[in-house]
């Protein structure tokens, strides 16, 4: 099964809405922050986690369909999905590491927080140790994000009024603060759903983003009325997470589908769609360079701006893909030229 240029136009879709996301929320001032505009960055601003989510776990699905293909043993695909979810869990720590050095960060969270890149690897992980070798992996995917999500409200819960040391062996899982940014539970579900949708979604993906836009309505309409007449706000600790895990999970969905149908159309395309490849094959370098830029050091200057509004820190949100793109690309020239010159045979 070869590589499908839709997931990764979907995935390059995704590395712009990580970046808007951000960097409006670390240049925009207080005051702007009530504005039509800045509500409208905050809705493109919760695609991009749970399409990358999705994403991870329809690559873990196409990677056990090309062993099943290849005829490979389970193990051998296992122990791959591992490794290479493994390595993403330890880039994640690697870069907290390296932010909070350029930071100078002193607090133990700082360094040990289970973030985007944490969630991601370790989600792969799970469904790479189950997947490989089961006779209908699409089914045990569906259960997966089925468990993943129904008891997580008690869990997180549960895990708030933990005072035991145990707490800290369940950083990954459930909300922990302050080292938890993103837990498994209910997090894992997203790529879990990936993984079970992914033929459906490659053999009809315009069908899928029609019903996921449908579900995405219907859930977020649900959603808003449980937490209206509860008297509550939306928290992982609070049973109206299962729609919205349901409404953003779709709406990912419809971004994947319309990816899958646009690509085939744009393949003649010389500027954008080569644009969007790139970064959608280098979404970890991505998410690497740009992060300094917004909250960390680098972004210090931006962030001292004052009054800054959402038009006022467009140009400079806009910088930023620009700058971003730069980097991978640089990095990519380098990588080329160490290869050249590492594997090039010297002349006698």
């Amino acid at each position: 099964m070869k590589r499908l240029g839709g997931l990764d136009l979907a995935r390059g879709l995704a590395c712009l809405g990580m970046i808007e996301a951000h960097a409006y929320d670390a240049y925009v001032d207080a005051p702007h922050r009530a504005t039509v505009a800045f509500a409208l960055t905050r809705f493109i601003a919760l695609l991009p986690l749970p399409l990358f989510l999705t994403l991870a776990g329809m690559g873990v699905a196409l990677r056990v369909q090309r062993g099943i293909e290849r005829g490979e043993a389970p193990r051998d695909v296992r122990r791959e999905l591992l490794w290479r979810g493994f390595r993403v869990v330890l880039a994640g720590y690697a870069l907290n590491v390296i932010y909070g050095l350029m930071d100078g960060a002193r607090a133990l969270g700082s360094y040990l927080r289970f973030d985007v890149l944490h969630v991601i690897g370790a989600s792969s992980m799970l469904l790479g140790l189950l997947l490989p070798g089961r006779a209908r992996p699409q089914r045990t995917a569906l259960a997966v994000a089925v468990l993943m999500l129904l008891p997580s409200p008690w869990l997180n819960a549960a895990a708030a009024d933990l005072e035991s040391p145990l707490r800290f062996a369940l950083v990954p899982f459930v909300d922990i603060a302050p080292f938890t940014v993103m837990p498994l539970f209910p997090l894992a579900a997203w790529c879990a759903l990936g993984a079970a949708l992914t033929p459906v979604c490659v053999r009809w993906p315009g069908r899928v983003a029609l019903v996921a836009l449908g579900v995405a309505v219907i859930s977020n309409s649900g959603m808003e009325a449980w937490l209206r007449a509860a008297g509550v706000p939306l928290s992982r600790t609070h049973p109206a997470v299962w729609l919205n895990a349901l409404d953003l999970g779709a709406r990912a969905l419809v971004v994947i589908g319309v990816a899958l149908v646009a690509y085939p159309r744009l393949a003649t395309t010389r500027f954008a769609l080569p644009i969007l490849l790139t970064l959608g094959t280098t979404s970890l370098r991505v998410y690497a360079f740009h992060l300094p830029f917004a909250y960390g050091a680098l972004g210090k200057p931006l962030r001292a701006l004052s009054d800054t509004s959402v038009a006022a820190a467009t140009p400079w949100v806009a910088g930023l893909m620009g700058l971003t793109y730069a980097l991978v690309r640089a990095s990519d020239w380098l990588r080329d030229r160490w290869r050249a010159w590492r594997y090039t045979p010297a002349v006698p």
